[in-house]
């Protein structure tokens, strides 16, 4: 699968995941734009490796729950490299608050859902009619088996992936006959992502309910990514896709 010559801009690309994503996307051919919002230095240091690859990079701060800052980071990235192919909305909080719901911060909820849910309608508002005008382009939401299953002490995560995939089934639906298609992954446990921040004994909990009793690899989730944005996908469309590792199978 080459993406050679293709532009993406991927949201939460400084660290952990989105810096996995980043790179491999780069390595496949693409020109990356990247935002961070508070691992600046990740994020310059992910445009460095990627520049040395050839390819070319940049590295911006972005509230992606500022609409005007996304209009103005997509516009830069259009002046500085070209016109957005590939989004990737990466960026999210919320993962790592355990608060059940009758404790719920009202300001922590706002800011989960103007940042999981706000960020992406901002980015794909100002990146999909681009996309559909050029009759190209690959969107992929980044979402989590908390929005499929729940998630306790995680009711804003929760909320906010689960309206990611009715949110990327509707994206589909208006692009899809433009030669853009919508795709959400949907995770399970990552082994370098938020499942460090968990006690070892809950981690241990969480890999014998996997299938393959183990936590995924960053890699393994950048592959499914690369796929998503290549031309080879262009028929898959609309659809939730999980990597976890089995953990939705009945295990014993």
């Amino acid at each position: 699968m080459s993406l050679e010559g293709r532009v993406a801009f991927v949201t939460g690309g400084s660290h952990g995941l989105g810096m996995s994503h980043c790179l491999t996307l780069a390595r496949a051919g693409c020109h990356v734009a990247l935002t961070g919002y508070s691992h600046m230095d990740g994020a310059e240091e992910v445009a460095q490796q990627i520049t040395a690859m050839g390819k070319k990079s940049l590295a911006m701060k972005l509230d992606v729950a500022d609409a005007d800052a996304v209009h103005e980071t997509i516009s830069r990235v259009e002046d500085e490299i070209g016109p957005i192919d590939i989004l990737l909305n990466n960026a999210a909080t919320g993962i790592v608050r355990a608060v059940v719901i009758a404790k719920m911060n009202k300001a922590d909820w706002d800011r989960d859902l103007a940042v999981n849910l706000t960020g992406p309608f901002n980015t794909v508002k100002r990146a999909l009619p681009g996309m559909m005008k050029r009759g190209w382009g690959r969107i992929i939401n980044v979402s989590s088996i908390a929005g499929t299953r729940g998630g306790a002490g995680q009711c804003s995560y929760a909320a906010t992936k689960s309206g990611l995939l009715g949110f990327t089934k509707s994206i589909a639906l208006e692009s899809s006959r433009k030669g853009v298609t919508c795709n959400a992954v949907v995770l399970g446990s990552i082994d370098g992502g938020a499942f460090h921040t968990v006690a070892s004994e809950f981690q241990e909990r969480i890999v014998r309910a996997i299938a393959m009793r183990r936590p995924g690899q960053m890699q393994e989730v950048s592959n499914v990514i690369s796929f998503l944005a290549s031309e080879e996908s262009s028929y898959v469309t609309g659809e939730a896709i999980e990597i976890s590792g089995g953990a939705g199978l009945f295990t014993f």
